[in-house]
């Protein structure tokens, strides 16, 4: 498996900013942070999917998208924009700078744009990514999941 651009996007000096900002807009953050953990969590738990479903994509689109999804949290946090809109601009920064081939940019942003619908196409590449994004929380193990208001609360493992 090769991931040259997800490294090349986690090499880039911009991406690790950033990354570093979110940390520290979330280091007091009691519920769900989102962080590298997450990230990788969402990725594998996505190639899980695509496996059991037949769907097919690259590692790499998987992995980049993974890494970018969440940065548009910084936006969210400080200028009150959804994510996946702030995070589409962000990641397109960061896909450019790494020379990402133009095709595999807008798949990532598609992943990422639509990271939070419910209601992408079935067993799309989309849907699998919400889906992996959110059962990548572990509600049952979180010590403030009692005072959490996130509605899809995963109170079991689930892949």
């Amino acid at each position: 498996m090769e991931l040259e651009i997800t490294n090349r996007i986690f090499r880039n000096e911009k991406y690790r900013k950033l990354a570093a900002e979110l940390a520290e807009l979330e280091k007091d953050r009691r519920f769900c942070r989102h962080d590298i953990e997450h990230f990788f969590d969402v990725a594998r738990i996505m190639m899980i999917l695509c496996t059991r479903r037949k769907v097919e994509i690259s590692e790499d689109i998987v992995y980049s998208a993974a890494l970018l999804h969440d940065l548009g949290r910084i936006q969210e946090i400080t200028a009150g924009i959804p994510h996946e809109m702030a995070g589409q601009i962000t990641a397109a920064g960061i896909l450019a700078d790494v020379d990402c081939p133009e095709d595999m940019a807008e798949k990532i942003i598609s992943l990422i744009a639509n990271h939070r619908r419910k209601d992408n196409p079935e067993d799309s590449p989309e849907q699998l990514f919400f889906t992996a994004d959110k059962r990548s929380r572990k509600c049952f193990l979180c010590k403030a999941c009692d005072e959490c208001n996130w509605v899809r609360k995963n109170m079991e493992i689930e892949v």
